[in-house]
């Protein structure tokens, strides 16, 4: 499978479209930390991963890095994408519309 830029980001202002069409313009985030599981298990779905190597992330340092990215303090790097996914995760997971 092969992906387009543009395709994902016509994708991503469709759904951020819609969320502000229904009236929301912010989202509360109402939990922090979040199972993370290793890059080398995440894909592996016949393998369950070993439970020691769960790790643990949070909301609100992803934001943060994110929030750097988005006000030209940091650099954007591929690896942003892995912050801001986590978010849109939770925003996904937790709005129904």
């Amino acid at each position: 499978m092969k992906i387009q830029l543009s395709d994902l980001r016509q994708a991503a202002n469709a759904l951020f479209d819609h969320l502000e069409q229904t009236g929301r313009t912010e989202i509360e985030v109402t939990e922090d930390f979040y199972w993370n599981i290793p890059e080398k298990h995440l894909y592996s779905v016949y393998i369950p991963p070993p439970e020691s190597e769960l790790t643990m992330g949070q909301l609100s340092d992803n934001w943060n890095e994110v929030a750097k990215i988005a006000s030209g303090q940091r650099p954007p790097t591929a690896y942003g994408l892995v912050w801001l996914s986590s978010i849109l995760r939770f925003i996904g997971t937790k709005l129904v519309s």
